[in-house]
Parts: structure tokens; C-alpha cells; sequence
């Protein structure tokens, strides 16, 4: 998958809770805010990183403010043009394949069909 052409594809990192108490606690109230507030989990995940950022802005030495637009959220950088161009080569890419996938299946079908016709003939 192309992730950019421009980019580095960005760092993920999966969260589990696994078996403790208190994370388990927290990701079920994390799921509640999410379910009150009508939010994604990632938005509150941010906020949620967000706030211990500024928490430690002392460690860090921040000077600029990130935006938040004024909602409290912290809104990334919408590389639209690249979230697109990879879902469009994606998208192509599968196409391509059934495509292929099927003109095979027609010309192995042809074969087939051709070499028990013509065992008579010979």
C-alpha cells in the first residue's frame, strides 16, 4: 500500500488494557465518554494525550500553542489529498486484481474447453 508520496507513513501504537484493573476501568469510562459525547475513540484519545502534554509542558520546552480551533480538540494536520490518494490506489489496486482474477478464470475455462474439443480431431 503507498501510504504518500511526499510523507513517511506515521507511527501507530495499539493500546491494551491486557489484564489490569484500573486500565480496564479506565478504558471502560473512556468508552462512556465516547458513547456521551458521540466522539470517536481516537478523538478522546487525543484529548486525552493532549492534556498530559500540557501537563508536562515544562519537560518539553513548548513555547507554541497547539491549535485546537477553539474546541478544545486537537485537530492534525488534514493530509486529505494524500488519505485520498492512497484509498484511490487501494481501490485500484483490488479492481486490477478481480479483473485479472476473472480473465484467467475465462482463459483456463477456454482451455479446458478447447483441449477436450479438439482430443478428437488430431
Amino acid at each position: 500500500m503507498v501510504w504518500s508520496k511526499t510523507r513517511e507513513r506515521p507511527k501507530r501504537y495499539l493500546i491494551s488494557v491486557g489484564r489490569d484493573r484500573l486500565r480496564k476501568k479506565v478504558m471502560d469510562d473512556l468508552w462512556r465518554i465516547v458513547e456521551s459525547e458521540e466522539s470517536s475513540m481516537a478523538d478522546e484519545v487525543w484529548d486525552a494525550l493532549f492534556m498530559h502534554v500540557e501537563r508536562h509542558k515544562e519537560v518539553l520546552d513548548v513555547e507554541e500553542p497547539l491549535d485546537d480551533a477553539g474546541d478544545g480538540r486537537i485537530h492534525m494536520d488534514n493530509d486529505f489529498n494524500d488519505v485520498v490518494a492512497n484509498e484511490a490506489y487501494d481501490a485500484q489496486e483490488k479492481v486490477v486484481e478481480e479483473v485479472l482474477d476473472a480473465e484467467r478464470k475465462v482463459e483456463r475455462r477456454m482451455a479446458t474447453s478447447d483441449m477436450f474439443r479438439n482430443k478428437g480431431d488430431l
